[in-house]
C-alpha cells in the first residue's frame, strides 16, 4: 500500500440495482476511477486528504453502445483533511458495479430482497454490529468487506427516515455513523 495526497470526487449513480457511489481520485500519480463499497457511505462531493492505494489496475465496463476501459485504483484507507458535500459535475455514464459482480458470478434472481423489517432481519443484516447503539451520540462503523449488496442494505437502514427525520448521520472525517435521535429499536 502507498499513501498519497489528493482529492476524491464522489458521485452517486442510479443503476439497475439501486444507487451506488463511484469516485475519481485526482493525485500526483494521475486520475484513477474508484469503485469500492466503502464509497457508498459518503454523500456526493469533493473530499481532500490522504488515500491508501492498495493497487492500480485496468478495469472496464460496458454501457449502452460502448465499452469503457479505465485505470482504477483500489483504496485501503481514507484519511480526510477537508470535504465539501454537493453535486459533482457529470462526466460520463457509469455502469453499476453490483451488476458487474452479478454478471461475473452468473447469479440469476427474479426479484430483489425486500428491505429488512423485523428485529431478527435487522439483527441478521448487521451481524456482530447488532445491537446498534441505543443512546444519542452512539457510534457504528460499517465494514465494507461484507459486500456491496449487504452494505447497501445496511446503509438503507441507517439512512431511513422516521417521522421525516434521520436516526443516523454519517461523519465523513471519522468514517462512522452517529445516532442523532431515538427510534423504536432504541426504546
Amino acid at each position: 500500500m502507498v499513501q498519497i495526497t489528493g482529492s476524491l470526487a464522489i458521485k452517486t449513480i442510479t443503476g439497475r440495482y439501486g444507487d451506488f457511489n463511484v469516485a475519481t481520485l485526482d493525485c500526483e500519480l494521475g486520475k484513477f476511477a474508484i469503485r469500492d463499497a466503502m464509497l457508498d457511505e459518503y454523500n456526493e462531493g469533493s473530499y481532500q486528504g490522504t488515500f491508501g492505494v492498495k493497487r492500480i489496475f485496468s478495469g472496464s465496463y460496458q454501457t449502452e453502445h460502448r465499452v469503457v476501459i479505465e485505470t482504477r485504483a483500489e483504496l485501503s484507507g481514507i484519511w480526510l483533511n477537508d470535504y465539501q458535500e454537493g453535486k459533482v459535475p457529470e462526466e460520463s455514464l457509469e455502469s453499476d458495479p453490483l451488476a458487474e459482480e452479478r454478471q461475473a458470478q452468473a447469479i440469476q434472481r427474479s426479484e430483489r430482497q425486500p428491505p429488512a423489517q423485523s428485529v431478527d432481519d435487522v439483527s441478521a443484516l448487521f451481524g456482530e454490529l447488532w445491537p446498534l447503539g441505543a443512546q444519542i451520540g452512539d457510534v457504528v462503523k460499517l465494514n465494507p468487506e461484507v459486500g456491496r449488496e449487504v452494505m447497501g442494505r445496511q446503509l438503507a437502514y441507517l439512512k431511513r427516515l422516521i417521522e421525516g427525520e434521520r436516526v443516523w448521520r454519517f461523519e465523513p472525517k471519522a468514517q462512522h455513523w452517529t445516532r442523532i435521535r431515538l427510534d423504536e429499536e432504541a426504546c
